[in-house]
């Protein structure tokens, strides 16, 4: 096993640091050729998070972090990954200034803002063998552990570790990048209604991202072709990490007016009932904002949403709002009606795919998939 970092004033700035281990990684891919081994278990510990990456991308980018620390400062204890720990440092900090922005730039899986976000990894304790933080599934958990305590007390090469990492990364990237989505034509409504079911239906990480895609597709089209949206603009979405009062917002999806007033918005819940409770939740947000239409949009199979009516008037009176409960695909299925080719949204679908972050290479695999059946 080699030593660790020498002390940080012999060193590079962190972000010198990261990417010169990432110019390592890109060389050693663009050859087809393979990272220093690393000693097991150390190896597989390595191996589990990176099948994670997509899945649980706080672990990834907590783990980058660390590791990064270590080489910066070899003295560091980076178990101790709060400030207010005994000989601590912030990893959120460093994570924030140099690690996300990092990831985010190589188009590698990230959070919005820190791994230190998610309550599994901010617990104020270090990161040693008896960390009680819900860190799931529990392999993940043993790996990430287990991968820390190797690189401080062990002697596993914390360079080792990272470029393993990237090299991984990278690959992973590529057949990311690569994958060719596929754009059917001449399809009936009928069918595309049926394919985006399957894929709202997909069980993987994400998937309740797709109906967000799905509504922000059609919309963009109608605000191109009906009279309704003249002179309105369909927002850009938002992270799929961020809360609605973060961004002032109120829904998922959001229409202004050519005065950049609210118009409407759309609150999209997967596999999720309606009830009265959560149409109360949703009138409460609303109540203090002007908006003419708010859709609570939910892909749960209601077979009849009659019984919310009385709830739809009150809104309707105290505030003014039209509050129109329904189903994803009901809608798609009644907005499709209204655009000029089926074809033009099933295009709309596939950029979003494309180009949304949060779409992970399951999902896309998944879309095709489906496609070809």
């Amino acid at each position: 096993m080699k030593d660790n970092a020498s002390p940080s004033n012999e060193r590079p700035d962190e972000n010198a640091l990261l990417e010169g281990v990432y110019d390592r990684a890109s060389h050693l891919h663009a050859n087809d050729e393979s990272p220093p081994a690393m000693p097991e278990p150390y190896g597989d510990y390595v191996q589990t998070i990176l099948d994670y990456q997509e899945r649980r991308r706080g672990a990834l980018t907590v783990t980058i972090t660390l590791l990064l620390k270590k080489l910066h400062d070899s003295r560091q204890d980076i178990r101790q990954h709060q400030s207010q720990l005994e000989g601590g440092f912030s990893g959120r900090g460093l994570d924030e200034r140099v690690v996300t922005p990092f990831l985010r730039s190589n188009q590698f899986p990230h959070m919005a803002e820190s791994g230190w976000l998610t309550r599994s990894f901010e617990q104020e304790q270090p990161y040693d063998l008896n960390y009680t933080g819900n860190i799931s599934p529990p392999k993940l958990k043993e790996a990430f552990l287990n991968l820390v305590d190797g690189v401080q007390n062990q002697g596993v090469s914390a360079e080792d570790a990272l470029l393993t990492i990237f090299v991984g990364l990278i690959t992973h990237r590529d057949r990311n990048v690569n994958l060719v989505l596929s754009r059917p034509i001449n399809l009936s409504i009928a069918q595309v209604i049926e394919k985006l079911r399957l894929h709202h239906g997909t069980m993987a990480q994400g998937a309740s991202r797709l109906p967000v895609l799905s509504i922000h597709a059609i919309l963009n089209i109608l605000a191109r072709e009906t009279n309704r949206y003249q002179g309105c603009t369909v927002l850009p979405l938002e992270q799929h990490t961020a809360a609605d009062t973060r961004t002032n917002l109120i829904g998922d999806v959001n229409i202004t007016d050519g005065n950049d007033s609210l118009f409407e918005s759309y609150e999209i819940k997967h596999n999720i009932p309606i009830t009265s409770e959560l149409i109360q939740a949703s009138y409460e947000k609303l109540q203090t904002t002007p908006v003419k239409r708010f859709y609570l949009l939910t892909t749960y199979p209601h077979e009849d949403y009659s019984e919310f009516n009385a709830d739809i008037q009150h809104i309707a009176q105290s505030h003014g709002c039209q509050f129109i409960v329904n189903g994803v695909d009901r809608t798609l299925l009644y907005y499709l009606r209204l655009i000029g080719d089926p074809s033009d949204f099933v295009d709309e679908y596939v950029t979003h795919l494309e180009s949304d972050s949060s779409i992970t290479f399951a999902l896309k695999e998944g879309w095709n998939a489906i496609v070809a059946e």
